[in-house]
C-alpha cells in the first residue's frame, strides 16, 4: 500500500501470524484467481521467502498429510495457472520447496516433484515447458543424489527444448537451464564432457537471444567463462567468434556488446593457457574495445549549455 501507515499494520499484522499458519493463507491467496494479480504475487514472494528463511522452523513441523496436501497443491496450481508472470513466481516456491526437501543424504523426498518435471517437459502445453525449465533452472540439484542416474534423461531433456523452434523462450529457457547446471556442477570434468554437445545449441541460444533484446543467455556464458571455463574447450574458437561479433555488432546495446566483451576478457583471465592458440581473435578485440570507447552516446546538455561569459574569455593578463 502506498499508505505507510496501512502498510506498517499489514506487516505486522502478518509478522504476528504463526509460520505454520502463513503457509497456508498464502497458499489460498495464491489459489484465489479472484484476487489482484498484485496481492497473488506478493502472496507467492512471501511463500518463497518463508520457505527460504524458516522452512525448519514452519514446516517439519507441518502434520503429513498437511505436507501432502501443500506439495500437491503447489503443483496443481502451477498447470491451472495461466498468467505466465504468476506461475514463474509459483516455480520459484516449488523450487525452494524441492531444495529444502533434499536430505543430508542427498535424497529427494518428494519424487511426485520430479515426475512432475518430467511429464511437464515433454507436455504440448508450452506454460507446463517453462515451468518446468524454470524449477530445474532455479534449481538444477533437484535430482539429488539421482542425478548419475537421470543423466541421459536430463540431457535428453535440454537438448529437446533446445531444440525447439517454435518457441524462442523455451530455447532461452533452456539454455539458462543448461548452463545453471552445469555451474552447479563446476567439479564434475566427466559431466562437462558428457555435456559438450550442448554447447553449438548453448551459442545459437546467446545469439539469438540477444537479437530479442534479452541478454540472460549471454550472462549465462560470462558467469560459465568465469567459474567453468573448461565446459567451453571443445568449442572454444566458436565461443570466441559469436563473442567478437556481438561485441562488434551495433545493432546491440551497449549492455549486450559490453557482455560480449567481458566474455573473451574473463577467459583471457580464466583460461589464458587455451586461449594461446586463439590470439588472431584476441587481437581482434582491441579494435573493437577503442572503438566502444569512442563511440559515445550525443549528450543534450553540452547542446543546452549556457553561453560562456566574456569574461571566461580574458586572459589573465
Amino acid at each position: 500500500s502506498p499508505d505507510n501507515v496501512v502498510r506498517k499494520q499489514a506487516e505486522e499484522t502478518y509478522e504476528n501470524i504463526p509460520g505454520q499458519s502463513k503457509i497456508t493463507f498464502l497458499l489460498q491467496a495464491i489459489r484465489n484467481t479472484t484476487a489482484a494479480e498484485e496481492a497473488r504475487q506478493m502472496a507467492a514472494v512471501l511463500l518463497r521467502r518463508l520457505l527460504s528463511s524458516a522452512f525448519d522452523e514452519v514446516y517439519p513441523a507441518l502434520p503429513s498429510d498437511v505436507q501432502t496436501a501443500i506439495k500437491s497443491e503447489l503443483l496443481m496450481i502451477i498447470q491451472m495457472e495461466t498468467q505466465s508472470s504468476m506461475r514463474k513466481k509459483i516455480c520459484d516456491i516449488a523450487a525452494e520447496l524441492a531444495r529444502n526437501l533434499i536430505d543430508e543424504d542427498g535424497n529427494n523426498q518428494w519424487p511426485e516433484g520430479l515426475k512432475f518435471l518430467f511429464d511437464s517437459v515433454s507436455s504440448q502445453n508450452m506454460g507446463l515447458r517453462e515451468a518446468a525449465l524454470h524449477i530445474f533452472w532455479n534449481f538444477p540439484g533437484i535430482f539429488g543424489n539421482q542425478q548419475q542416474h537421470y543423466l541421459d534423461v536430463i540431457k535428453r531433456m535440454l537438448v529437446q527444448c533446445m531444440q525447439d523452434q517454435e518457441h524462442p523462450s523455451i530455447r532461452t529457457l533452456s539454455a539458462r537451464a543448461t548452463a545453471a547446471f552445469i555451474l552447479a556442477n563446476e567439479h564434475n570434468v566427466a559431466l562437462f564432457k558428457h555435456f559438450a554437445d550442448l554447447l553449438p545449441g548453448f551459442l545459437q541460444a546467446v545469439n539469438d537471444s540477444c537479437y530479442q533484446n534479452d541478454d540472460s543467455v549471454l550472462k549465462s556464458l560470462v558467469e560459465i567463462a568465469d567459474t567453468v571455463p573448461k565446459y567451453l574447450r571443445p568449442h572454444l574458437e566458436a565461443t570466441l567468434q559469436l563473442s567478437l561479433k556481438l561485441c562488434g555488432d551495433t545493432s546491440l546495446n551497449n549492455m549486450q556488446r559490453q557482455l560480449a566483451l567481458e566474455v573473451i576478457v574473463t577467459l583471457s583471465e580464466t583460461a589464458a593457457a587455451m586461449l594461446r592458440k586463439h590470439t588472431n581473435i584476441v587481437a581482434q578485440t582491441i579494435p573493437q574495445m577503442l572503438a566502444m570507447m569512442v563511440d559515445l552516446e550525443e549528450d543534450e546538455d553540452w547542446a543546452n549549455a549556457d553561453e560562456l561569459e566574456d569574461d571566461d574569455f580574458d586572459s589573465n593578463a
